[in-house]
């Protein structure tokens, strides 16, 4: 306990060190002929001020400066001397400029801008007038359809407010100002014009997709939608992003430790989501990609709240329901969120076992499996923005199976040896198991002072799982196994940012402690094991970014110190607990001109395996196949160069990446002698090899059809020569996708996806040619889309297999898998007084909470 709290401390520390520091900044600029409101727009960039003026009072005027290690009112003041101007200033949040030659006595002028379906419209113009139509100010809303600026106590404003493709409102200054802006497309000469948000915009580390306004906001689930994102794939329920790997995933800054929660977040919910492929030093080690979603931000009191429910009808049926309700007083939103599902799987597996040795074993499966479970989980806490720089909160998320979940497997297997049949039998198999109820605790703040932002965030979790396996295959004894595995995790992360020189100084720490216990017994087939892992991480790092004209640029390092103390049956295995010392650099550039973009990024990514891959256990999984573990695994390396290009809705990218010491299942003999014929499930580090990938995607638009056409191509030949595996091909696999969107009249909305991947021999894998075709439809109803009836059609002809085909040492494995994937479905959405979370913690520890 008191290596966890002093652990913890000094991570608390670091924040506190930092708070003292941030209030003694200052600013430094350089002004040579610039206009006064280019020179201020500067300062607002630099100083984190909001600084508010009227155009015509400081046009005519320019500056010539150099302002080093000043405070802001010193800035404004240089800025400002010898001209016939003064300033206000309002606390820590706005400066206002003021003419001298008239006295005022200026306010800050706020509102909102919503769209027909009472969404936030960004980047509308808003213009301030006299009564009589004389311009005073103007400003563009910001992402979330607010905007500010300043005029004049006891004086009548009218706000008028455009935006192209909709009718322009006008209406008086009151105290809330929530305008909102109706569809007119106008015909002149047989030209229509109308305004289109791009779905995709290039980013130098990635891509950024458009979702509120754009066909991707009707795809049902935050999970559904995710699979219609530019190189992002989803094979058997897993997300992947082509030529990365499986991504993290972020909500509002918060790291989905759940997955589930994407199936409770909806598109229509959703302002843009983020495909980030080169991820920064502020992210772990381990992180191959980051998809970060931002939710539409809407302000509101009192109760609002939600109800989903889903259904979807395969060989078994799914279901799922959630309840959401919140209340939300001036800066204090309460939340409690509860969620219950059930799922049932039925599918069917033809499988290839061949081991080699001083016999050739060969056995042919065909087996059938179903799995059912009832899961519950809830989320409740609180958020308090004390003002819109300073916000904190708290949430507890309990989670837990309903009664016990059950796998069951059954059907027959022909085993030969040296090519004649010598056993023929059915078998059996049943699995059991049951979370505890585990326990989530995140808790967090989020701050700026002046030109520093804070964001600090501290973790705890606690979970449980057991499992009770029984099975009949025709042996002399039945199989029994039984496993207890108990986590715990204590995590807390700092990150500040902060304007330097002409770029953004972010830099930071985080530290995990991670105790991990499993106990396994077994009924003879094998040997009973006992493991507890003990590791402590911590990390620093900092990044700078910097944009010049056409050029965008940033740099990052990150230092991780990892120990580990591995005990087999309570004696610690000196072999096996490690100490690694890791720096991981990241760096990119960007250039862009007239529409096309180009970029050119780098990364370093270590690889930890997963904690049940350090077990020593040896698991059944059926009569001719066992699995264990490596507790010798070491990490894995892998170095990544990627050029980006788009141009309009054309994106392009290349990768080349070099693994080392890659983490990989393999397969092998058993034992010869006690387990004639029996496959081995392993884990091993592989050699160091070359891996391309080439994505392209386009996304035209031509009237209400809205396509999205896709292309990859992956090379990446995982090389096993070093363990024995003698199998070693060169073959690329491309992957084809199709997406079609149709925005149909009163409110219809249709999508068709389709997507194929080719076959290939890569490295000691065998990939067969895989594909799907999927639909939806979809129509909302009530005022203000209230809600919404989906229905869904998924793998209609029926070609969704999955192969898993792999050579081993002295093995081969082939399977031909079919999951229950052709299945119709219908969601139903109802909100009422939605007001979108703003809950803002972001999760400490995440690299911690993926392995366990």
């Amino acid at each position: 306990m008191k290596t966890r709290i002093s652990y913890l401390l000094l991570v608390f520390m670091c924040f506190t060190l930092v708070l003292p520091a941030q209030t003694k900044d200052r600013i430094s600029i350089d002004l040579k002929g610039e206009t006064l409101p280019t020179a201020l727009k500067k300062l607002e960039q630099v100083s984190g001020y909001r600084i508010l003026f009227t155009y015509s009072d400081v046009q005519s005027y320019r500056v010539t400066a150099s302002i080093h290690e000043s405070t802001i009112t010193q800035a404004v003041e240089k800025m400002l001397e010898n001209k016939p101007l003064t300033y206000v200033q309002k606390g820590d949040e706005y400066i206002i400029i003021l003419s001298k030659s008239i006295r005022k006595n200026p306010v800050a002028i706020r509102g909102m801008v919503m769209d027909e379906k009472q969404q936030p419209m960004p980047y509308c113009n808003v213009l301030l007038l006299t009564s009589d139509s004389v311009f005073v100010n103007g400003c563009v809303t910001k992402e979330d359809g607010t905007f500010l600026m300043t005029g004049e106590a006891e004086v009548s404003y009218l706000l008028k407010v455009s935006y192209i493709g909709y009718a322009t409102a006008l209406q008086t200054v009151e105290s809330t100002n929530m305008l909102q802006l109706l569809p007119d497309t106008q015909t002149l000469n047989e030209v229509t014009v109308t305004a289109n948000r791009p779905l995709i915009e290039s980013q130098v580390n990635g891509l950024k997709a458009n979702v509120a306004g754009t066909s991707l906001a009707q795809m049902g689930t935050a999970n559904e939608m995710l699979t219609h994102l530019p190189f992002v794939t989803s094979k058997d329920g897993n997300l992947s992003v082509l030529g990365s790997g499986s991504p993290e995933i972020y909500i509002n800054n918060r790291k989905v430790r759940d997955m589930g929660e994407l199936d409770r977040l909806r598109a229509t919910e959703i302002l843009s989501a983020e495909v980030i492929t080169t991820p920064g030093p502020e992210y772990d080690a381990d992180v191959a990609a980051v998809i970060r979603i931002r939710t539409l931000k809407q302000r509101g009191q009192g109760w609002s709240g939600s109800v989903n429910l889903a259904y979807d009808q395969g060989r078994w049926a799914n279901a799922n329901q959630q309840v959401t309700l919140n209340y939300r007083t001036g800066g204090l939103d309460l939340f409690v969120k509860g969620y219950v599902s059930e799922n049932n799987s039925y599918g069917q597996t033809n499988a290839v076992i061949q081991t080699t040795g001083k016999d050739k074993w060969e056995t042919i499966a065909n087996d059938t499996q179903t799995s059912r479970s009832k899961r519950l989980s809830a989320e409740t806490g609180f958020n308090y923005e004390v003002n819109e720089h300073h916000s904190f909160g708290m949430k507890y998320m309990p989670e837990s199976t309903l009664g016990r979940g059950q796998q069951q497997s059954w059907g027959e297997t022909t085993t030969f040896c040296n090519g004649t049949e010598v056993e023929h039998s059915n078998f059996e198999q049943s699995t059991q198991f049951k979370n505890g109820l585990n326990h989530a605790v995140n808790a967090y703040y989020v701050g700026e002072l002046g030109r520093w932002t804070i964001d600090f965030n501290a973790d705890y979790l606690n979970n449980r799982v057991n499992s009770n396996q029984y099975a009949e295959d025709g042996s002399k004894d039945d199989i029994h196994s039984s496993s207890d595995s108990r986590s715990k995790l204590y995590a807390a992360k700092l990150q500040v940012g902060v304007s330097l020189g002409k770029g953004q100084l972010s830099f930071g720490s985080e530290g995990t402690l991670t105790e991990r216990e499993a106990l396994f017994t077994q009924s003879g087939f094998s040997e009973d094991a006992e493991n507890f892992i003990r590791q402590k991480t911590f990390a620093v790092f900092a990044g700078y970014s910097i944009s010049s004209g056409k050029w965008k640029a940033n740099a990052g390092l990150r230092y991780e110190h990892r120990e580990t103390d591995y005990y087999d049956k309570g004696i610690r295995i000196d072999e096996q607990s490690p100490v690694y010392d890791e720096f991981i650099p990241t760096a990119s550039v960007g250039w862009s001109h007239r529409g096309l973009n180009l970029s050119l990024t780098y990364r370093m990514m270590k690889g930890n395996p997963s904690y049940s891959m350090l077990t020593n256990a040896i698991s059944y999984r059926t009569q001719y196949s066992y699995t264990t573990g490596n507790p010798r695994l070491e990490p894995s390396q892998t170095n990544t160069l990627s050029l980006n290009a788009s141009y309009k809705w054309l994106f392009a990218s290349i990768q080349y990446f070099r693994p080392k010491n890659t983490i990989a299942n393999i397969t092998m003999p058993y034992n010869e002698e006690t387990h004639p014929g029996v496959l081995l499930f392993g884990a091993a580090n592989l050699a160091a090899y070359n891996g391309f990938a080439f994505n392209l995607s386009a996304f035209p638009k031509f009237g209400r059809w809205q396509p999205q056409f896709n292309v990859s191509a992956m090379l990446s030949a995982a090389d096993g020569r070093n363990l024995g595996i003698d199998v070693y091909r060169k073959q690329p696999v491309f992957n084809f996708g199709w997406d079609n969107s149709f925005n149909l009249p009163h409110g219809w909305f249709l999508n068709l996806q389709a997507n194929m991947n080719t076959a290939a021999r890569m490295g000691y894998a065998v990939i067969r040619i895989e594909g799907r075709v999927n639909a939806r439809v979809s129509k909302s109803f009530l005022k203000e889309d209230a809600l919404t009836l989906s229905l869904t059609a998924n793998d209609i002809l029926r070609t969704g297999y999955y192969h898993f085909n792999v050579y081993g040492i002295d093995s081969y494995n082939g399977n031909r898998i079919y999951r229950d994937w052709q299945r119709v479905g219908i969601q139903l959405s109802y909100k009422f007084n939605a007001t979108k979370s703003k809950y803002k913690g972001t999760g400490a520890g995440q690299s911690e909470k993926s392995r366990l």
